[in-house]
């Protein structure tokens, strides 16, 4: 992730996982940052603020929103999408996401790279206090494969706590 500008002190998460649906299909729902609710546990809502940049709403530690807005940066459709967060966000974040073929599945390489407050001691009192990064992306990217292979919602999205 280096050179995404998120800083020497920044703390990186990669996973690949295999979607059994089109490549198309699983690039759409990646693409449509307002489905991500439908999926993940933190994200309660994305709104798109139009120029390729959208504005984030999540549940921090203790409850906490977290608000965030981020640009994409790079976007090449059934390969490629990449973002960073904007400036003066609590938490700067880059990442990419790419899209791969394989054999009647999709490859998807998730790579994320975010500075917490307080560096990688920021980071170690979260995952202490049960907010492990590395676990939720995992968590969230199965959630992912299950919606989009069955077209069921996860019980535990956070779209479905908040109802």
């Amino acid at each position: 992730m280096v050179g995404l500008g998120v800083g020497a002190k920044s703390i990186s998460l990669e996973k690949t996982v295999r979607i059994a649906a089109p490549i198309e299909r699983v690039y759409t729902y990646f693409a449509r940052y307002e489905n991500f609710p439908l999926f993940m546990s933190r994200i309660l809502e994305v709104r798109d603020l139009g120029h390729a940049r959208s504005h984030w709403i999540a549940s921090g530690p203790f409850g906490m929103r977290v608000e965030w807005d981020a640009v994409t940066t790079e976007q090449i459709p059934n390969e490629l999408i990449a973002w960073r967060s904007e400036p003066g966000g609590l938490i700067q974040h880059a990442g990419a996401v790419r899209f791969d073929s394989e054999k009647g599945y999709t490859r998807v390489q998730v790579r994320f790279s975010y500075s917490p407050p307080a560096g990688a001691l920021g980071h170690a009192i979260a995952t202490i206090l049960g907010s492990n990064p590395r676990q939720e992306m995992d968590n969230d990217l199965m959630r992912m494969r299950s919606f989009i292979e069955t077209g069921r919602r996860p019980h535990d999205a956070a779209i479905l706590r908040r109802a």
